[in-house]
């Protein structure tokens, strides 16, 4: 795995104070739990997303395209990153980091860069 650090989210209340890096090749999600390490290969799709709650407010249920999911933090209140991912036992990974529109924007461009190369 290559190590060029591309963007790392600061740690803050609203993401439990866990630490989410995006690399050239891969994400990692430093948890409580130990780290998480997710290469661009399988993830098939990167979505921001309302809070749960709010979405329910609104009539919005999710059950559309529904997949049990990892939740990191406090996904279900605020608004956060959903990561489909192709292999492993769980295959929605949800996760919030700090300042979620910079992060999205440097994930997608980070796995498009990726994907032109491989």
């Amino acid at each position: 795995m290559e190590t060029n650090l591309i963007h790392t989210s600061a740690c803050s209340m609203k993401n439990l104070w866990q630490v989410y890096r995006i690399y050239s090749d891969r994400l990692e999600l430093d948890s409580h739990f130990g780290k998480f390490t997710i290469p661009f290969e399988n993830i098939e799709k990167v979505v921001k997303s309302e809070s749960d709650v709010k979405g329910l407010f609104h009539g919005h249920l999710h059950l559309k395209e529904f997949r049990p999911a990892l939740k990191f933090d406090m996904a279900n209140f605020t608004e956060h990153i959903v990561i489909d991912k192709t292999d492993g036992i769980v295959h929605r990974i949800l996760f919030t980091p700090e300042n979620i529109d910079e992060f999205n924007d440097k994930l997608n461009s980070a796995i498009a860069d990726y994907k032109k190369k491989n």
